[in-house]
């Protein structure tokens, strides 16, 4: 302390001039400690940007995935064989007396059918034959009719399907033609008309076909019909 005194100024100087050096460092350590703390903030910001991106790209691709894996097909297990025979419906049993009866009705509804179709047949056979037989003979038409009727009968496609007739008469009269023919059996003469009314056409287009068992069991065919 005396030191102090005696020296004064000179010794108190340097003490001044340490104390001063002494605050300097001080105020130098506060603002490197200052500058410090502005990095040291501005680091963990960024370590904290970055984890928050790492942390967001992994839940975006977490959620990508259960997108997808919520959008793929699911597996639809698919049998093969049908049921187990275990589930299988038995097959009801079959009602003979209904079945019968459906028959029954169908052979009554074709019969009657059949039977209609007969009645109008001999109506409009019977319409014809008449207007055949009160019409004269046209000698100027009738003759080329009946030669053009005949090559229609004598066309070869007839004895090669073996439908030939044991006798045909053809005549006409003014307009209306008949054609008698007589055959071996139902099948011949339903070969024979299927073919000469194919063949025949436009020449006589409104015909009427009727067919007859003779006693000996073969059949005729007489056919009315317009030659003009």
């Amino acid at each position: 302390m005396k030191g102090c005194r005696e020296t004064g100024t000179l010794f108190l100087a340097p003490v001044i001039t340490h104390t001063c050096d002494s605050r300097n460092s001080r105020q130098y350590e506060s603002m490197k400690s200052g500058n410090r703390l502005p990095l040291a903030v501005a680091v963990a910001v960024v370590v904290a940007v970055v984890a928050g991106t790492f942390f967001l790209r992994g839940k975006s691709g977490t959620g990508d995935q259960a997108v997808e894996e919520s959008e793929a097909p699911v597996p639809v297990a698919t049998q093969v064989g049908g049921p187990p025979t275990g589930t299988r419906q038995a097959a009801r049993p079959v009602d003979r007396r209904q079945v019968e009866d459906q028959l029954s009705s169908q052979v009554e509804r074709r019969a009657k059918m059949r039977d209609e179709h007969l009645a109008r047949t001999n109506a409009l056979r019977e319409q014809s034959a008449q207007r055949y037989a009160s019409e004269q003979v046209d000698p100027a038409w009738a003759p080329g009719k009946i030669s053009e009727l005949t090559n229609v009968a004598n066309d070869a496609s007839f004895e090669v399907a073996e439908a030939q007739p044991k006798s045909l008469s053809i005549d006409c009269r003014s307009s209306m033609c008949r054609i008698d023919g007589q055959f071996d059996d139902s099948n011949k003469a339903e070969d024979w008309i299927l073919l000469y009314m194919a063949s025949v056409g436009g020449s006589m287009p409104n015909s009427v076909v009727s067919r007859t068992r003779n006693p000996d069991g073969t059949m005729r065919v007489e056919i009315y019909g317009r030659g003009r």
